[in-house]
This record gives C-alpha cells, structure tokens and sequence, in this order.
C-alpha cells in the first residue's frame, strides 16, 4: 500500500484538506495526543478511507472479527475512556451486521461514531444493480440510510464535497453531546476531495467542554437571563422540598454515568448530608464504599431487603440520570414516592409532576449542592434504618463465606460465587458482567474505589460482554487497570471469535467463563427443560490454544493460561495465587456451576418477567 500524508496541510496555497484528513484529523483531536482504537472490518468502499487511519501515527485500527463484535467493542470502550468511539464498517452488508450493536449504544447512551464508506457518487446516481445492495431502484441506496436515522441520532449522508466539514463537525457535537450514536456516509469518490482545511486549526473542545458549550446555547429560553432566572428557580424548589423533608436520600443511574457527573453527584451526596442509593445502570457511579451509600435498589429485587426498605423511607428522592428500564427497577417494583420525588436528566429537571426542560443536571447539581451545604441534615448514617441496611449487607456476604470455609470442597455456587469474587477485586477494576446470571450477580457485590461496571442492562444483546471487553481492555491499558470478564457459556458462543483480536493485540484481561451447561437465564422465564435453551458443548479449555497463531506465523505469540475449577477449594486456591490477580498474562477460568443454579435477583426477576410475558 502507497504512503499516504495523513498531516492537513493548512500552509499549502490552496489551504484545503481531503475530506479523509478532515475526518482523521477531527477524531484524533478528541484523543487529547494520546492513542485511540478505530473499530471495525475493511469492505471495497471503504478501503480508501483506511488508508488514512492506518498510517496516522494515534489512531490504531483494530480490525475485528465481524462487524457486531466491533460495535459491541466500540461501546464498551466509550464506556471505558468516557469519550467518543469510532466504528468503521462498509455500505449495507458492513453496516448491517454492525446494527444490533449501534443499537445498543442508542439504547444506553453511547457516544458511537458509525462511519460506513459507500458507493461511488457516480455508480449511486445511475440505476446500476450493485453488489451489496438491494437490486432495487427504488431503495438500493437508501434502505441503508432510512434504516440508520431509526437507530443512531443524527446522521450526515455526503453526496459531495460541500459543507462535509461542517457535516463532520455537527456530528461528532452531537455524539459527545447527547450521549449517543451518529451515522456518516463516506462516499468512495469523495474521500480526496478537497475542502477547506482552516476549521481544523481551531481543535474541537473536550468531551467535558462540548457538553458545556450545547448547555450553554440552550434555545429553550429567549436569553440569558431568563436562562439563570429558570436554573435558579428549580434550585429554589428543590431547596424548600429538602427542608421540608427528614429523610431525603440520592439515587444515581446510568445517565451520571453517561454524562460524567459522578464527582458532582457525590459532591451533593456530601453537602446535603443524605445518604444514596446506585442501580444496576448506574452501579459504581459513587464509590460503593463510601459511608453514606446505602445499597443498591432494585425494587423488590433489593438485597438484602433491608435496602428496600431504607430507600423506599426516604421523604425525598433526588434520582440523578434516571433510566427506568425494567431490569434496572425490578420491573418498575419500586415505591418510591413520586410527588416527593426529583429527577434530575441530562436536559431537563422534573420536579414531582413539573417538568422543566432546558435545566439540565451539569448545571443544577453544583448549584444545589452549594446550597445544602449550608442546610445539610444531621448525619443519615445513624439512622436505626441505615444501621439495620448496612449490617444486613455486610454480615449475608461474610455469614456465606465463613459457613463454607469446613466445605470448600462442594460445588461452587452464586451466592457463595459473588461474595468470594467480592474480595478478588481491586480499586480501578473493569469488571463486564454479561446478561443474565452475571450481570445479576455482580449486584450482590460492593465494587471497589473507581471501578467501572459495565453491563448491557437495558438492551441485554447476549455476547456483548466478550468483544466489549475487547474495548474495555483498551481502554484500561492505556489507563493502568485490570479488566475482568464474567460471561456464560451459552453467551460466549455467539461471539466467541473475537478471542482472536484480544490475541493478537496481546491483551490480559481475566475471563471468567460461567460453565453451566447453557442459556440459564431464558431457562429460569420459560422453557427450563427445553430443547432451545440448550448448547453446544465446547472444550473452553482449548480456546486460548484456538484461536492463538500457530507455530511460525509472523504474528507475535501471546503469552495465555487456561484453568478449570470444579469446587469451592480450587477456585479460592486460585484468587489466592498472586500471579493470577496480577494479570500479567491472559487467563481463561472456567468456573464449573450446577446446572439450575443462578442469583436469587435473577430468579426473581425471570417470574417477573415471565408474568409480564404472558
């Protein structure tokens, strides 16, 4: 392949760019200087585009197995680095494989970057049955795009070289901005055209900035004053019901997450003097360990029952990026009291049953908390409530495993499983949990200082969690933290490839492969002797070996070490061995559990679910 100049020339005479270095030069902006993964699989129309990526010095082509697996791993890195990801794939059938995961990240509010190369100008004009499209006149081309609008939030289909720039611009904005996808499509004939290269002397701001800048410019209020005057009276409103009440307490969900407020919500959590509460979405928002946190609520879910109580006697609820799906509530099983209780989202405040759109929470949560500060409440954690909450969480997870120290030879269960794992992790950790008896069992455990959790709770795409942590663990090696994975064997075999990538970058994370002899979360909501909810049988042994280069190939061998346990003794021998909680080599544990057997919340949760399923 021919050396491409991937560096804009802005001093050149004509002061023009190709749109490519536009694009590349934008993407690598956002990386501060440092390194960035670019996600995806080559196709014929975006090969040209490549070529600028590949020779540019920061922004590292990965090269997934399949389209799915790079969009699962693009979310997870924007997880991760809490910064925009870039996905690349090819017109149609590029684009299409790629969709479930871009959905997704619409779902769960992802800032994705879906950058699809597509036909020629020329070939698009004419009426040309093309490959990879539809052999139809009519929607051949625009299918594809139609498709798109309905699953990522703003899109840019470039048909020539004018405004591409901008185009580029609004839509990288509006990633970082609303959290959420976006779609550009890069024709092959355009990817050299020229056009003005001056906008890229002026760096588009951080993450952080951008989403300051969209709040600043809101358009809901005709000024700036009627602007602070409507932030001000929120604040107001919020401050009077916080005097009135005895036991208000913070709830914090994906949203803070997704949005970066965390620092600022624990801010509030400690000038008001309230005590708080995550969800499975937003679990780990605030340290878990902190003195107030009060457990995570789900509803009936809630365990120990002792946090459902606790929460649900709060007088005032302030939800901080609420996302109320039915895995995240329980089902909507909570009671918490609705009049008494304040949201506060990304672009609006909602007050009991006021809305205030316009008042987003970057904006209120910092000026609430400087005026709590100077009413706060008497210390909440002295509450008998409080006290009966923290030492039921506390005591059921020691009480498990010091009644299972004379049997450590029994089988390995999940509610011996969680709290054992509960003292593996470190600060900093990157723990993935994938849907179904993982994602549910993590909630049991108290996560450590700075750890990230993720989890698809919402959308709940089984086989997420491997190729995402492919992204996470990106991420957390250019961040200096350990990544860990739990993941079902039934799940691990829809995207079981992209072990290959996790290779071949020669990445460490731990996967911890649940072996429980199939899909134990869809036996436990219907068909639990069923044939469909049955699975191949695999050596999990072997797929480090597998999908590892073979003897003499040019590509560098990793260094791997695949386990298996089989009782309570062999797995704590194993999270005692320092070599293993070091990381230093990619390891496989193979974690053998009874068939049958899962995390109460996800029993609970599957009746819940079934019922409602009819």
């Amino acid at each position: 392949m021919a050396a491409v100049d991937i560096t804009p020339q802005v001093d050149r005479p004509s002061n023009t760019c190709t749109i490519a270095e536009y694009l590349v030069t934008r993407i690598d902006q956002l990386g501060g200087g440092g390194q960035q993964p670019i996600f995806g699989v080559p196709g014929d129309f975006n090969l040209g585009l490549l070529d600028y990526f590949e020779e540019h010095p920061r922004l590292n082509w990965i090269g997934n197995t399949n389209e799915l697996n790079a969009a699962y791993a693009s979310d997870a890195y924007a997880r991760t680095c809490k910064n925009m990801a870039t996905l690349i794939t090819t017109q149609g059938v590029g684009e299409l494989s790629a969709i479930n995961g871009v959905a997704g990240s619409m779902a769960e509010r992802l800032p994705i970057f879906h950058i699809v190369g597509v036909a020629a100008t020329s070939v698009m004009k004419s009426s040309k049955v093309l490959h990879h499209t539809l052999a139809s006149t009519d929607s051949s081309y625009s299918a594809f795009a139609n498709t798109a609008r309905e699953i990522t939030s703003a899109q840019a289909l470039l048909s020539s070289s004018e405004g591409a720039g901008g185009e580029i611009d609004r839509l990288i904005v509006h990633a970082i901005s609303n959290c959420k996808p976006v779609y550009l499509t890069l024709p092959s004939d355009l990817v050299k055209s020229q056009i003005p290269a001056a906008p890229l002397k002026t760096p588009l701001p951080s993450a952080h900035e951008i989403r300051g800048l969209v709040e600043a410019h809101s358009s809901v209020f005709a000024d700036e004053s009627e602007k602070q005057k409507a932030y001000d009276a929120v604040v107001e409103e919020i401050v009077k019901l916080f005097k009135e009440s005895k036991n208000p307490a913070v709830v914090v969900d994906a949203c803070a997450l997704r949005y970066g407020v965390e620092a600022q919500a624990q801010a509030l959590v400690e000038k008001g003097n309230m005590i708080f509460f995550d969800t499975p979405m937003g679990k780990g928002a605030i340290d878990e360990s902190h003195s107030h946190f009060g457990g995570t609520y789900i509803g009936a879910l809630s365990n120990p029952v002792e946090t459902k109580e606790l929460a649900e006697a709060s007088d005032l609820v302030i939800n901080v990026g609420a996302l109320s799906s039915d895995f995240n509530t329980g089902s909507w099983s909570g009671n918490l009291k609705e009049k008494k209780s304040i949201e506060l989202h990304s672009d609006q405040t909602v007050i009991g049953y006021a809305r205030y759109p316009g008042v987003p929470m970057r904006v209120v949560i910092p000026k609430l908390a400087e005026a709590l500060r100077k009413i706060a409440k008497p210390d909440p954690t002295k509450s008998e409530k409080f006290i009966a909450a923290k030492k039921a969480r506390e005591v059921k997870n020691v009480k498990i495993l010091e009644e299972s120290k004379g049997n450590l030879n029994s089988p390995i269960t999940h509610d011996w499983f969680w709290p054992r794992f509960g003292d593996f992790f470190n600060t900093g950790d990157v723990i993935l949990t994938e849907t179904g008896t993982s994602s549910f069992g993590i909630l049991d455990v108290t996560l450590p200082d700075k750890a990230t959790a993720i989890s698809q709770v919402l959308w709940g795409s089984i086989g997420y969690s491997l190729p995402g942590t492919l992204g996470a663990a990106i991420a957390a090696r250019d961040q200096g933290r350990r990544t860990v994975l739990f993941i079902g064997d039934g799940s691990l075999q829809l995207t079981i490839q992209e072990l290959a990538t996790i290779i071949r970058l020669g990445l460490k994370p731990i996967l911890v492969v649940l072996s429980n002899d199939g899909y134990e979360i869809e036996r436990k909501i219907h068909g639990e002797t069923a044939a469909y909810n049955e699975i191949a049988h695999i050596d999990h042994q072997m797929l480090l070996k597998t999908f590892s280069p073979p003897a003499g190939s040019k590509q560098k061998q990793a260094e791997h070490k695949s386990i298996q346990v089989k009782t309570r003794a062999e797995l704590d021998e194993v999270l005692n061995d320092k070599n293993f909680a070091n990381a230093s080599k990619l390891t496989l544990l193979e974690v053998v559990m009874p068939r049958g057997d899962c995390p109460l919340a996800l029993t609970k949760q599957a009746e819940m679910s079934a019922k409602i399923n009819g």
